[in-house]
């Protein structure tokens, strides 16, 4: 009997970690959220093509995971913030989020921020998971060209 034990903790150990690890897993909160306190860029996103993308599929193409992977982000319509920032349940926290403390330490809240899932430049291998050859309305690429129009930063 101890020996069943001895072998049955490990594996437990693994379950339970596995288990864990999946319920750590960032999450997308939706675009909503970040405007809390990112009302100027919220203002810039909702001129741009990616906060209709949703509206531009035909109803039968929203049905399709294909389509709906990249004119939504995280099961939620448009393509928003965390499109290109990562899921923000983590780094959303008033603990990194924070005005002062980013005022006081802004290398140190971006580090936080980046630990936490944070992806605060988003480079073109992010843009061309979607703005690619397999999309059927694919013309060309350009990133340099088109991060000017969707610029929301200072």
């Amino acid at each position: 009997m101890r020996g069943k034990v001895l072998r049955i903790v490990p594996v437990m150990a693994v379950v339970v970690g596995l288990a864990l690890a999946v319920a750590a897993a960032p999450t997308y909160v939706g675009s909503d959220k970040c405007k809390i306190c990112h009302k100027d860029q919220y203002g810039v996103w909702e001129t741009t093509k990616h906060s209709k993308a949703w509206s531009a599929l035909k109803p039968e193409e929203q049905k399709k995971p294909e389509c709906a992977g990249c004119h939504s982000t995280g099961g939620i319509p448009n393509v928003g913030c965390e499109a290109c920032h990562g899921p923000g349940s983590e780094y959303k926290s008033p603990n990194i989020m924070n005005k002062a403390k980013w005022t006081a330490d802004p290398a140190g809240q971006l580090k936080l921020a980046q630990a936490a899932g944070l992806n605060p430049k988003p480079n073109e291998a992010v843009c061309t998971k979607c703005h690619n050859k397999k999309s059927p309305n694919f013309k060309s690429f350009n990133f340099n060209e088109y991060k000017t129009k969707i610029k929301h930063w200072k």
